[in-house]
């Protein structure tokens, strides 16, 4: 290759680089914080239901008949059948020591039944009536806001109103406008967390034993804005 066949070359392979630094256009980048505050009216929880014994088909015929058992009481107790999910299902083997080792003894079927309630008042009455009806343990409690979604939504709007504040500060303090937006993008969003605050109703008719207070729905955005000097 000759000299000028390697100038070209050169020339050549720095035409993308000028290109990109030519369309580069100067921004203002900001993160924008948005919250809402609700207040939980339901609540969710999941029962476990486990049996041991030496084979699986009686382990099965028994936890049948006690799932049949709690799945009833809760249908009559006011929960929706679209809020229970009862397929998780697990087996495994248990083993006891022996002084020949440890050696297998039968097996452990275990169901979940995953619960969501609307009546968020209930869940002392539903927690005792599943214990008393073959549920070993319960796990996972926790107050849920049924329009959770509809909360994260207005975090969102709120965490954008953010952004072009932060951006419009920025570019007074510079001297400069700010233009169109570059590029948007979501940075994460939070679960609810509780907020130590809440508010009793003055009449005695209204008070709830069930005071879950407020939870904040959190979302984060980044913004590039273009500059308009």
């Amino acid at each position: 290759m000759n000299l000028k066949q390697i100038s070209a070359a050169v020339i050549f392979a720095a035409m993308p680089v000028l290109a990109s630094a030519q369309a580069m256009e100067p921004v203002i980048q900001v993160s924008g914080k948005g919250s809402f505050s609700v207040v939980p009216d339901a609540y969710t929880l999941t029962f476990v239901m486990e049996e041991k014994g030496e084979t699986v088909s009686k382990l099965n015929t028994q936890m049948q008949s006690d799932m049949k058992s709690v799945l009833k009481f809760l249908l009559d107790n006011g929960i929706e059948e679209k809020h229970v999910q009862s397929m998780q299902v697990n087996l495994n083997p248990y083993y006891e020591s022996t002084p020949q080792g440890r050696e297998q003894r039968g097996f452990v079927l275990s169901r979940e039944i995953q619960v969501t309630d609307t009546d968020i008042n209930n869940y002392d009455r539903i927690i005792d009536g599943a214990l008393s009806r073959g549920i070993d343990r319960m796990q996972g409690f926790q107050f849920i806001a049924s329009e959770q979604n509809n909360a994260y939504e207005k975090a969102l709007i709120n965490a954008v109103k953010d952004a072009k504040l932060r951006a419009g500060l920025l570019a007074e303090e510079l001297g400069v406008k700010t233009g169109k937006v570059i590029a948007v993008s979501e940075s994460g969003n939070s679960y609810p967390m509780p907020v130590m605050r809440m508010e009793m109703s003055a009449k005695a008719d209204s008070f709830s034993s069930a005071m879950p207070g407020e939870q904040v729905v959190e979302a984060r955005v980044n913004v590039s804005f273009a500059i308009d000097e």
